[in-house]
This record gives structure tokens, C-alpha cells and sequence, in this order.
């Protein structure tokens, strides 16, 4: 782990010599034209749709397949039924948030990459010898 932090502090402390050549680029689709991009932003809220339409089904598999166990006194088909039901809403809250999941590690990953502000210097009276009347 420590060699991992020390590897990390090498690596950002050799950045700042570097010039980044993609500085102030930012990714953008928009050169493609209006129409392309409403194309791509149809396309993947259709898809999104979709995955979110056939979570829900799946979720509503899983609960119908756990009341029927349940039921029925089936205590292996009962954890099968509320493990698949956890699993599936776990995938449908991580579905419905993509964007915002996305858009988080977005901003962290572009805070990341902004170089870190200067440190403050020490004033001169701090790193000035102190005699204690213990050494005179």
C-alpha cells in the first residue's frame, strides 16, 4: 500500500514538468453536427430504456418466483427468488442513477487532473534557529 502512495506522489510530483497537450480540450460530440448528436442522445435514452423496462421484469420475476415459493413452503426456491430480487433491484437503482454514477466519477476524475494550488511558504520567523536560555 505504501509503495502504491509513494509510486503515486513520484508520479505527481514529476506532472508539473510536463506540459499537457490536451489542456483546455474537452470531449464534445457536437462537432459531428446537431443531428448526430440528437441521433446518439435518441439512441442511448431508447437503449436506456430498454435496460431499464427489462430490469423491472426481472425484478418482477424474482419477487413473483419468491411469493410462489414462499407459498409453497420451498425454503431453497425462497432464497433463490429473494437473492435474484436483491440482485436485480441492486442493478435497477444502479441503472436509473447511470448518470449520476457517471457524471460523479466524471468530476472526480477532472479534479484529479487539475494540478494541486501552491503551497502557502513558510514565513521567515519560523524556520528562523530559536536559542532557548537553556543553551546560552
Amino acid at each position: 500500500m505504501f509503495s502504491t502512495i509513494s509510486n503515486e506522489i513520484i508520479i505527481r510530483s514529476a506532472a508539473p514538468m510536463i506540459d499537457n497537450p490536451l489542456d483546455g480540450v474537452t470531449p464534445s460530440i457536437s462537432v459531428f453536427g446537431v443531428k448526430f448528436e440528437g441521433a446518439v442522445q435518441l439512441i442511448l435514452g431508447g437503449l436506456w430504456a430498454v435496460v431499464l423496462i427489462l430490469l423491472t421484469a426481472a425484478f418482477l420475476w424474482n419477487l413473483m418466483k419468491w411469493g410462489v415459493a414462499r407459498n409453497r413452503g420451498h425454503s431453497d426456491d425462497i432464497e433463490e427468488g429473494a437473492a435474484g430480487a436483491k440482485k436485480t433491484g441492486i442493478a435497477f437503482a444502479c441503472a436509473a442513477g447511470a448518470s449520476v454514477i457517471i457524471g460523479a466519477l466524471l468530476f472526480i476524475a477532472s479534479t484529479a487532473s487539475e494540478p494541486a494550488p501552491p503551497s502557502p511558504t513558510a514565513p521567515a520567523a519560523a524556520s528562523s534557529v530559536q536559542i532557548t536560555s537553556a543553551e546560552v
